[in-house]
């Protein structure tokens, strides 16, 4: 399975050779990870935050201690949460802003989705973090393989992968590859996901 897609520099316009629907980059895990835990810890933060200011409110001494208990918990426990998010936030500002240094200054070539490996301890609802296996070829000929950092798929049938009775879909996936062109091994790997339309309706409401 081939999908190569055209690169507009400017990041609008993804589209695959039929143009028949628009690609948009998939996912990141570790940012949507990030950004639930960061919820999370908010939340947790501000009610510890309230709940310890309460026993401002009271003088009876077993409330006043169980409210400050409650509150130092809640509030630990959202730290302990935000300290979570900013450790999966780094590696992926890091790999955003790898991608964008590549882009900015590498070689970008169409890649072929060869394989879908999925990480069955991270499930977010219906989707499963997973990375890409791609192959690509640069303009002397030579074919490499490369991986894509960790995504989420969606797939209704993932949870029978464990036991082999399915092969992930990966036929709605596209990936460029922007490389060094100086070093094949300083890459970066871009999926892409198609987004289905209704043909011939347009609706400019």
């Amino acid at each position: 399975m081939t999908n190569s897609i055209n690169y507009n520099s400017n990041g609008i316009g993804q589209s695959n050779f039929h143009g028949a629907q628009p690609m948009n980059p998939v996912r990141s895990t570790k940012q949507v990870v990030s950004h639930i835990h960061a919820i999370v810890g908010g939340a947790l933060f501000g009610a510890g935050v309230l709940v310890f200011a309460l026993h401002l409110l009271f003088d009876y001494h077993a409330a006043v201690l169980a409210l400050q208990i409650t509150g130092g918990a809640l509030a630990f426990s959202g730290v302990v949460e935000l300290i979570i998010a900013a450790c999966f936030r780094r590696p992926a500002q890091r790999e955003q802003d790898n991608l964008e240094r590549l882009k900015a200054e590498g070689l970008s070539f169409p890649a072929e989705t060869t394989k879908i490996q999925h990480h069955a301890w991270i499930q977010l609802g219906r989707s499963h973090s997973a990375h890409a296996e791609c192959t690509y070829r640069n303009k002397e000929g030579k074919t490499y393989l490369v991986k894509s950092p960790s995504f989420l798929h969606k797939n209704k049938y993932f949870h029978m992968l464990r036991h082999g009775a399915v092969t992930p879909d990966y036929d709605n996936y596209s990936a460029m590859v922007y490389v060094n062109p100086h070093n094949p091994r300083d890459y970066a790997v871009e999926i892409f996901t198609q987004t289905s339309e209704a043909q011939g309706v347009y609706d400019y409401r």
